[in-house]
């Protein structure tokens, strides 16, 4: 049985953009993060959470991490986030999924764009 964490539409603030003028300032994005326990998960028989993923430290972790980043390209934001939330975890049989979703990018009709680096 494989258990997973899910921690969808978290809202946060850092630069990213290709062009000057979506550099000026840090914008919104949205992030989602997945954690697959293929293993066991103990937290789901002990009801504690010092036996699994504390998702609000880890969107600790994450905001710390991102709080003076600047990237021009969805594509590295997603894959330093990716790297980070690895080493903060150092548990290869956690599965990641990291998702950043850019809301209303600077592209005419287009509401959102995001790109995804996963283990699965």
């Amino acid at each position: 049985m494989i258990k997973q964490l899910n921690i969808t539409n978290y809202e946060t603030y850092f630069v990213l953009g290709n062009n000057s003028s979506e550099k000026r300032k840090k914008r919104k994005v949205i992030i989602n993060v997945s954690l697959r326990f293929p293993e066991k998960n103990d937290a789901c028989n002990s009801d504690s959470v010092d036996d699994t993923v504390c998702y609000s430290q880890l969107l600790a972790f994450i905001d710390e991490k991102l709080q003076n980043a600047q990237f021009n390209l969805l594509e590295r934001a997603t894959q330093f986030l990716y790297e980070a939330i690895s080493e903060y975890l150092n548990t290869p049989s956690i599965l990641k999924r990291v998702e950043i979703m850019k809301p209303r990018p600077p592209v005419k009709n287009l509401l959102d764009a995001s790109f995804i680096c996963s283990d699965w």
